[in-house]
């Protein structure tokens, strides 16, 4: 398959691949189809953590009236099939199975136990392999699972709302700053990832349920940074039955760590994205950690209160801007390969 067809069809699969978001952390998203002759006989898309993988998906979601074009088809997959057994079989078993005589894909797997094994172990019995196209875009759909495989944590990312002269509230109060647009973006947001995080004083002034009720996607862990016992629990919405709750004591942590430890925890809970929503001194941590990768920044442009507790000053590159009514939401990554 040419060049700019193999890139047309990868763009569908990066677009596949995004509708797992949210339920295959801390596994890469990954989008597959299955052309004959230009026309799509198969798709799928890696839909849950230890479910079915996207190869194995669209070679079977192929109509019985086209299972004998299998075996003349190119597979298009945005990341290189996968050669050892985790919670399934290998994708390169199940391709070799079909005879399928073709693979393009757009990047390499940054597991250690993958790393072109794969595309090698293809080529070696005869499949006809192309790549990587659009490596760029392949890579980042996987950030998040690269930031796993290469720092054993999960892919950390900031949030706040702010308002016009930088203050996250006034001090002691709740105090809405966001915009009910902007707070539908930020549960999708709650909805994409594996956790949130909290400081004590969040909870304890605001009270919240840290849940997705505006989305419709799944709630996530709460991770609240402080001890609360069962009498307070009972009183705090952040510990109700929507979805499971840790505090200090359930990760087994003291009163002194670091953000390294934190986040080893939560990796070992097979948690692969946080959302950090706040408060400031928690915010702090993780920035001046260096253990962040992303920073999503909520600003009301009308709203002025003139003290209050100081937003952070986010340093890193601006990615995007987004306008939702009287907001402005920037995107900024820590580093250059978001």
């Amino acid at each position: 398959m040419d060049e700019v067809r193999a890139e047309k069809y990868l763009s569908y699969c990066f677009y596949l691949a995004r509708l797992g978001s949210g339920s295959v952390s801390p596994n890469p998203k990954v989008g597959a189809v299955l052309v004959y002759q230009d026309r799509i006989i198969g798709e799928g898309y890696h839909q849950q953590f230890g479910g079915p993988h996207a190869e194995v998906l669209a070679i079977d979601s192929v109509r019985p009236e086209d299972k004998h074009l299998i075996s003349q088809s190119t597979l298009i997959v945005s990341l290189e099939p996968c050669n050892h057994y985790g919670k399934t079989g290998p994708c390169t078993e199940f391709i070799l199975k079909n005879h399928i005589p073709e693979l393009v894909f757009s990047t390499l797997d940054p597991n250690p136990l993958m790393s072109g094994k794969s595309i090698h172990l293809l080529k070696a019995n005869g499949v006809n392999t192309n790549g990587p196209y659009l490596e760029q875009d392949g890579q980042e759909l996987i950030r998040e699972y690269s930031c796993g495989i290469k720092n054993q944590r999960p892919y950390v990312i900031l949030k706040f709302a702010q308002t016009a002269d930088y203050f996250l509230g006034a001090s002691d109060e709740q105090t809405k700053i966001s915009s009910f647009a902007s707070d539908i973006c930020a549960h999708r947001w709650r909805a994409e990832v594996d956790a949130i995080v909290v400081g004590k004083n969040t909870v304890l002034i605001d009270n919240p349920t840290l849940n997705s009720r505006h989305w419709n996607g799944k709630n996530p862990i709460r991770i609240v940074l402080a001890r609360f016992g069962m009498e307070q629990r009972s009183h705090l919405n952040v510990f109700n039955l929507e979805a499971p709750s840790f505090d200090l004591s359930d990760l087994g942590l003291g009163e002194f760590y670091t953000a390294n430890q934190l986040l080893s925890k939560l990796y070992e809970k097979k948690i692969g994205i946080v959302l950090v929503e706040g408060g400031a001194k928690t915010l702090k941590f993780f920035y001046e950690s260096g253990l962040w990768d992303e920073a999503r920044i909520i600003t009301n442009t009308e709203l002025k209160i003139g003290k209050g507790i100081s937003a952070p000053s986010i340093r890193g590159q601006l990615v995007k801007t987004v306008t939702l009514n009287k907001d402005t939401i920037h995107y900024i990554a820590k580093n250059s390969d978001y």
